[in-house]
């Protein structure tokens, strides 16, 4: 867990100071099909939707907002010099997430990112249910459903959606939290003579919250198709 910490800590934060990659996607014109499949999966994982919270419910009065740091390391760097022209094996976002319970064990979130550098931003949103709330010894179990779209760049449209479950156990004021997932990461060039993409891929990830009152912040890292996605989340929960 330590080496998890570290290891998103310093990823989210070199992310960070990376000098922003103008990138436009001008050169989609240019990028061949297997590129163009080879970005749509990176950024499948970049901008798919991170809950980055523990399973947990949040409760009819429950509410989080936090802003939101990642870093996404490419599997594929050729197919982003490919398709925008910019030489980078690495992709920094921020962003806003918002999560709200609601009754009957379940969520609902909303999430904004921004990729600095680029015009891309993501809009997203997630529902899930607590199978099980967790308690003093049983973990808690969570099935979620995920979407998000590509928007702010003209002729590359992007969305995923995904099936997650997720399992947390809360010791004191820090709670770990694992999850497997199924992503659907759709991607279309209007006007341009590349194949669309449709892609299933597996994802894992790994968290872990810590929850100082109303002050919380949660590190994540995701896995998926040879890409690893690193995340922060700081925020305010009620």
């Amino acid at each position: 867990m330590h080496r998890l910490l570290t290891a998103a800590g310093v990823s989210v934060a070199l992310g960070a100071l990376v000098p922003a990659h103008a990138a436009n996607f001008g050169a989609l014109s240019t990028a061949s099909n297997s590129q163009f499949a080879h970005l749509a999966s990176d950024l499948g994982n970049a901008f798919s939707y991170h809950d980055m919270m523990p399973a947990a419910p949040l409760g009819i009065t429950g509410f989080d907002v936090g802003v939101t740091g990642s870093d996404t390391r490419f599997a594929h760097p050729g197919a982003w010099q490919g398709a925008t022209g910019s030489s980078a094996s690495q992709l920094p976002a921020v962003g806003l997430q918002i999560q709200k319970g609601l009754p009957a064990n379940f969520d609902v979130g909303l999430v904004y990112d921004a990729a600095p550098g680029t015009p891309a931003r993501v809009i997203g949103g997630d529902l899930s249910y607590a199978i099980s709330g967790g308690g003093l010894m049983a973990p808690a179990l969570t099935i979620r459903g995920t979407y998000t779209r590509l928007i702010g760049v003209s002729q590359f449209q992007l969305n995923t959606r995904s099936v997650e479950l997720s399992l947390s156990k809360g010791f004191a004021f820090v709670t770990p939290y694992v999850g497997v997932g199924r992503v659907r990461t759709e991607a279309n060039a209007d006007g341009l003579p590349l194949t669309p993409v449709r892609l299933y891929n597996n994802k894992i990830y790994l968290g872990v919250d810590v929850n100082l009152g109303l002050f919380n912040f949660d590190v994540e890292a995701d896995r998926m198709a040879g890409s690893t996605y690193y995340g922060l989340n700081m925020g305010w929960r009620l």
